[in-house]
C-alpha cells in the first residue's frame, strides 16, 4: 500500500438523505469515508486518496437526481488554513 495523501472532497446534500446516501457510499468498498461536519448548511465532506478522484466524482454523478447533491470543493489535507479556500 502506498503513502497517498488525502484528498477531501466537500459536498452539500439534503440532511433526510444524508444516512441514505451513507449507506450507498459504504457499498462501493472504500471509495470515500463520510464525514458530517456541517448538517445546518447541508455540507459533508468526502475524504479519500487522489487515486480514487476519478472514480468518487464518477460516483456521485452517478447518483439519481434526487439526491440534489453539489460537490462544492477539494484539496487536500493541509494544503489550506480554515479561512482560505484552494481548489484542487
Amino acid at each position: 500500500m502506498t503513502d497517498e495523501p488525502t484528498l477531501i472532497i466537500e459536498i452539500e446534500l439534503p440532511v433526510k438523505l444524508s444516512f441514505r446516501f451513507q449507506m450507498l457510499l459504504e457499498g462501493e468498498d472504500g471509495l470515500a469515508v463520510v464525514r458530517c461536519y456541517d448538517p445546518e448548511h447541508k455540507k459533508q465532506q468526502l475524504w479519500t486518496t487522489p487515486s480514487q478522484r476519478d472514480e468518487l466524482l464518477g460516483w456521485l454523478q452517478s447518483l439519481p437526481a434526487v439526491f440534489q447533491l453539489k460537490v462544492l470543493d477539494q484539496w487536500l489535507w493541509g494544503s489550506r488554513q480554515s479561512d482560505s479556500r484552494s481548489r484542487a
